[in-house]
C-alpha cells in the first residue's frame, strides 16, 4: 500500500478526526480539574463553556442563592476554561478584598482600548488606576458634595412635583419609571451641569441611551458569553470590537461631553458640578520628573479622564440609584409600620430645619437603618469581582489562586444567608442599629463593594437618595395596589443592574 493509499484510507480519516477531536476536547477542559486538585467543588462544567452556558437567561440572583445553598461559602466554578472562585465566606472576603489587596487590585476586564472607555476607572488596571482614583477621589470628599446637593434639592422638587400629577390623576406610580427620571435629572445636572426638561416622555434620548448601555439586548442573549469565553477576544480584534462596543448610545454622551468640555474651556462660569470638581481634582494631580513637580497628564489626557469618569458617574449612578429608590418604595408600600416609623423620624427632624438639606440628612439614624436594609435585601450590583494579580495562597496553601484568575463575590446570595442575617426574607431595618451591626462581621455586606476598590461615588448616591426620600415620604404615602407583587421580582439576565418588574405602588397625599 502506497502513501496516497494511506492518506486516502477511510481509517486515516477517521483516525486523524478522532485525534483532533480528542485534541480538541482536552485543550476545551484544561483547565476543569484546577479546583477539584485542591479539593474544593462546585458545579460541573462543560467543555469551552464552563459553567456560562444557560446564564444568559438564567435569574441572577435566584441562581447565585442556589449555588451557594448547594455548594457552600467557598466553590470553584469556570468562566469558560478561566478558573473563578467563588467566596461568602466573611474572612475570606476580608483578607482578598481589604487585608491582601495587593493581590487583587484588579477587576475583570478585556483589554479595551478604545477612547475614553479605556480611562473607566472601573477597567482600568494597576498603577494607572491607583494614579486615577488617587486624583478623582478629592471630588466626592463631604465638602464637595455639599455644594452638589443645591442641585439635587432642585432635582427633588421637580420629582415631587411629577408625583403630586400622579397622584391627582392616577392614585399609582410605575416607581421605577419616576425615580429613573430624578436620578437622571441629578445626574444631567451634578455630572454634566445640564438641565434636561422632557425626561421621562417618549422622547427622552436621555434616559433611553443610557437604559440602553446598561442593558443591551446582547445581555439576554448567548452573545454575552463571547467576552468570558474568549476575554482576550476584544484587545486582539480591536477595531472590530470598538465597532461592537461603541454604539450610537455611546457616541451620545461622548460627543455631549465633549461640546460641554468645549463650552467649559471658553467660560469663567461657576457650576459646580462633577466636571468642575473632577477637572479640579486631577488638575492639581501631579508626579516628580527629574526633581520637579509637574502635572500628573496634559489637558488632552485630563479631558479624556474627566469624560471617562464623567460617564461612568452617569451609568454607575443612574441606575443602580434609581433602582434602590424604587426598592425603598416597595418596600415602605409593603411594611406600613416602617414607614410610618420613618415619616415621623423624617417630621421630628424637619422642627430644626426650613426644609429637607444636606445637614439635616447627615444625622438621621432610622433614615440610615431603611436604606442599609434595602440596599441588603437588594444590593444593584449582584457580584463583585476581582482579579488576581499575583499567585495568591489562602489558609496555609489549602486554597491556591493564580496570577489571572478571578473571584466572585456574589454580593446578593451573601447578603441573603441566614449564618449572617438571621431571617435574611424579612425586611428588617432594626439589622442597622449599633448594637446589631457590632454583632455582625462588616465584610458580609457589600452594597457599595468593600476596600481600595469599593464605590468611590457611595457618599454622592447615599446623599442623593437620602434628599429623595425625606422629601417624598414627608408629603406622600406609599401603599400596595392590585399590581403591586407580594414580592418584588427582577428581570432575567446577565444584567449589569437589578431590574425590578411590576413595581407599582399606590401613592396619595400625607393629611
Amino acid at each position: 500500500m502506497g502513501p496516497l493509499d494511506i492518506l486516502s484510507s477511510p481509517v486515516t480519516w477517521v483516525v486523524t478526526i478522532v485525534s483532533l477531536l480528542y485534541i480538541l476536547y482536552k485543550y476545551a477542559t484544561s483547565t476543569f480539574d484546577y479546583f477539584s486538585d485542591q479539593g474544593i467543588r462546585g458545579p460541573k462544567p462543560i467543555p469551552i463553556f464552563g459553567n456560562l452556558w444557560g446564564i444568559w437567561k438564567a435569574n441572577i440572583p435566584e441562581y447565585d442563592v442556589a449555588l451557594v445553598k448547594q455548594y457552600g461559602k467557598v466553590f470553584g466554578y469556570f468562566d469558560g476554561l478561566l478558573p473563578n472562585l467563588w467566596i461568602t465566606d466573611a474572612d475570606m472576603i476580608k483578607a482578598i478584598c481589604v487585608k491582601d489587596f495587593e493581590h487583587f487590585v484588579d477587576r475583570r476586564s478585556f483589554g479595551i482600548q478604545t477612547k475614553v472607555m479605556r480611562k473607566w476607572m472601573m477597567l482600568m488596571k494597576g498603577q494607572e488606576w491607583k494614579d486615577i482614583r488617587s486624583s478623582v477621589t478629592p471630588a466626592f470628599t463631604t465638602g464637595k458634595i455639599k455644594r452638589m446637593s443645591g442641585l439635587i434639592r432642585d432635582c427633588v422638587s421637580n420629582l415631587s412635583d411629577q408625583m403630586s400629577r400622579l397622584t391627582e390623576s392616577d392614585g399609582k406610580i410605575d416607581s421605577k419609571l419616576v425615580f429613573s427620571a430624578y436620578t437622571m435629572d441629578v445626574i444631567a445636572r451634578c455630572a454634566f451641569g445640564l438641565k434636561i426638561d422632557n425626561l421621562g416622555s417618549k422622547d427622552d434620548q436621555f434616559m433611553k441611551n443610557a437604559a440602553y448601555i446598561l442593558n443591551p439586548p446582547a445581555n439576554k442573549s448567548p452573545i454575552v458569553l463571547l467576552p468570558f469565553v474568549y476575554p482576550k477576544l476584544l484587545s486582539s480584534l480591536s477595531t472590530y470590537a470598538e465597532r461592537l462596543l461603541i454604539t450610537k448610545e455611546h457616541r451620545f454622551f461622548f460627543k455631549l461631553l465633549e461640546d460641554v468640555l468645549k463650552d467649559r474651556s471658553q467660560s469663567k462660569e461657576k457650576f459646580h458640578d462633577f466636571i468642575e470638581l473632577a477637572d479640579e481634582a486631577i488638575s492639581d494631580f501631579t508626579k516628580e520628573v527629574d526633581g520637579k513637580t509637574v502635572p500628573m497628564w496634559s489637558r488632552e489626557e485630563i479631558d479624556e479622564i474627566i469624560m471617562a469618569q464623567s460617564t461612568i458617574f452617569m451609568l454607575a449612578g443612574f441606575d443602580t440609584t434609581a433602582t434602590t429608590l424604587t426598592n425603598t418604595c416597595f418596600q415602605l408600600a409593603r411594611n406600613p409600620e416602617i414607614q410610618e416609623k420613618l415619616y415621623e423620624s423624617i417630621v421630628t427632624k424637619m422642627e430644626d430645619y426650613d426644609e429637607v438639606c444636606h445637614d439635616m440628612v447627615q444625622d438621621m439614624p432610622y433614615l440610615e437603618m431603611v436604606i442599609q436594609e434595602v440596599l441588603r435585601y437588594y444590593p444593584p450590583l449582584t457580584r463583585v469581582e476581582r482579579e488576581c494579580t499575583k499567585d495568591y495562597s489562602y489558609d496555609n496553601g489549602r486554597i491556591q489562586i493564580k496570577e489571572g484568575q478571578m473571584v466572585t463575590i456574589p454580593a446578593f446570595a451573601l447578603h441573603h444567608m441566614e449564618e449572617y442575617y438571621p431571617d435574611p426574607e424579612k425586611f428588617d431595618p432594626e439589622r442597622w442599629t449599633p448594637e446589631n451591626k457590632a454583632k455582625r462581621n462588616p465584610y458580609a455586606y457589600l452594597a457599595f463593594g468593600i476596600g481600595p476598590r469599593s464605590c468611590i461615588g457611595m457618599r454622592f448616591a447615599l446623599e442623593e437618595m437620602k434628599i429623595a426620600i425625606c422629601a417624598v415620604v414627608q408629603k406622600f404615602r406609599f401603599f400596595p395596589v392590585e399590581e403591586t407583587p407580594e414580592k418584588l421580582r427582577f428581570e432575567n439576565g446577565l444584567l449589569a443592574v437589578l431590574q425590578p418588574v411590576q413595581a407599582v405602588v399606590g401613592i396619595e397625599l400625607r393629611q
